[in-house]
């Protein structure tokens, strides 16, 4: 909230409510038309819980922020406005997703590995054309002072600068990073720089050694760097291969303690 008074920008908090009738697939079959009923019961009271609870962590946040709660365009700079939707969430931030400039998610307490959340952001960032960022469990005071940017010469690398553009030209500064430069086709890390140049954007550049994986070389750099977030493209390796050798965009997601940019 606190970056949509400072942007003059709009935020939409999208809370995707279940669908009760979605918990009966989950317990089995042979149940009496009466035991189902309960179990929607249960359902939908805890779903309307959680809604409670997440309005008031919203309502909380704009009034702690001096944000204006309004759905219509010309309530001026820094509003936002709470959307209950029912339904899966992944389809959902997958419809939705594509009518916003940036998505926010933050990482749950259990770390990037959750069912749930993993789903969610995979739907975010494959399915939306959209940048995703995504901040650790706890609460980061400030961000964007000083940026990281892995690049690997990949498509989403370079989507991710380009979406990244107005934090980096606000940066004080920015550090292009690259892990095993020689086994990474196309622009390396000077022409990152450069082309930054031509944006106002003052960065430098650092080629690292391959420590025991590509996101260990990346979060240590990234730490000794003092970046207080990191601009990376996502999933940029086949389904397959990431599910066979894993993957530097799940690596980061559950370990990164800084924000992270994300787009693919």
């Amino acid at each position: 909230m606190r970056r949509a008074r400072e942007w003059g920008a709009h935020v939409e908090a999208l809370h995707v409510a279940i669908d009760p009738r979605d918990s009966v697939a989950y317990v089995g079959e042979g149940m009496t038309s009466a035991m189902i009923g309960d179990v929607m019961a249960v359902a939908e009271q805890e779903s309307d819980e959680r809604r409670q609870e997440a309005q008031k962590v919203f309502e909380d946040a704009c009034q702690r922020n001096n944000v204006t709660i309004s759905d219509q365009p010309d309530a001026g700079p820094g509003t936002a406005h709470f959307t209950i939707v029912t339904g899966r969430e992944e389809d959902i931030i997958a419809s939705r997703g594509r009518l916003a400039d940036l998505i926010f998610a933050r990482r749950p307490e259990g770390g990037g590995e959750e069912v749930t959340f993993s789903v969610t952001l995979e739907a975010a960032l494959l399915d939306t054309g959209c940048p995703v960022l995504i901040l650790p469990p706890s609460d980061p005071v400030e961000f964007g002072r000083s940026v990281a940017i892995y690049w690997n010469g990949s498509p989403e690398a370079g989507k991710a600068i380009n979406f990244a553009m107005p934090f980096l030209e606000k940066a004080e500064q920015v550090c292009v990073l690259e892990v095993d430069a020689e086994h990474h086709s196309g622009p390396g890390t000077e022409e990152v720089v450069r082309y930054l140049a031509w944006h106002g954007v003052k960065a430098e550049g650092r080629n690292l050694e391959r420590a025991s994986s590509d996101s260990e070389s990346l979060l240590a750099a990234t730490s000794a760097a003092g970046a207080d977030m990191l601009v990376m493209g996502a999933y940029t390796r086949s389904r397959l291969r990431r599910l066979v050798f894993g993957g530097v965009t799940r690596d980061v997601l559950t370990r990164s303690g800084v924000p992270v940019l994300m787009a693919h």
